[in-house]
């Protein structure tokens, strides 16, 4: 499949389209926003393109549907790193063929873009008009109250450097705490950000503060064990 990923997040964006090359796929172009992406689908043909949903809700309805017009052979597909269901609905009801989250495996959401593009691998009749992956269909089920949010894909390491974030540590003193290489930091801090759906470090100690993730100290809230 030839494929444009639209991801305001570099980091993420460039493992992804090695991914995609790695599995066969030809990365036909790379947008931080969407009127990128459109400039890009305007000059390439695609089968796909993936576009990041940053909440709450920054990517626009009328701007998906803009975009979709202008490659109407291209199938959309959402990508979100909030388990929100009303930024998944947000993006179905604009029309995209395919919703999935940052959290998936790779495998899942591989799946999502190819039925988008493709149709069911098993050439069911019927398929539904936009294709779910397992845990954005979980999201759906739940609803938005029920939401957990995308804070529910941190691993452990990444809850501490999110902890030592708010604290104020910097990079090196981040990976001298921790006992890793500053790059090694750094990386964990890139995928933090990465899954908070944040563009600084201030953005996502803020994000994190607001949420009641972790106290003012640095220090995570009881409750997030139980989410």
């Amino acid at each position: 499949m030839k494929i444009v990923i639209c991801d305001g997040h570099r980091v993420f964006a460039d493992a992804l389209e090695s991914l995609l090359r790695s599995a066969g796929h030809d990365v036909v172009g790379s947008a931080l926003s969407l009127d990128e992406a459109t400039e890009i689908l305007r000059r390439e043909r695609a089968d796909a393109c993936v576009v990041e949903l940053r909440p709450p809700r920054s990517v626009k309805r009328p701007d998906i549907e803009r975009a979709m017009r202008s490659a109407p052979g291209t199938a959309f597909v959402a990508l979100s790193a909030s388990a929100d269901a009303a930024t998944l609905n947000h993006a179905a009801a604009a029309g995209v063929r395919g919703l999935a989250l940052k959290g998936d495996a790779f495998g899942e959401f591989l799946r999502v873009v190819t039925e988008a593009v493709t149709g069911p691998e098993d050439g069911s009749a019927g398929a539904e008009p936009v294709v779910v992956s397992k845990s954005a269909r979980e999201v759906l089920r739940r609803g938005t109250g029920a939401a957990a949010g995308p804070s529910q894909f941190l691993t452990e390491r990444e809850w501490e450097v999110l902890g030592r974030l708010v604290r104020g540590e910097s990079t090196e003193a981040m990976a001298r705490a921790m006992e890793v290489r500053v790059s090694t930091a750094r990386t964990h801090i890139d995928a933090v950000l990465c899954k908070l759906g944040a563009h600084s470090r201030l953005e996502a100690v803020a994000y994190a503060v607001r949420e009641g993730l972790v106290d003012a100290g640095g220090w995570q809230r009881e409750h997030r064990e139980a989410s």
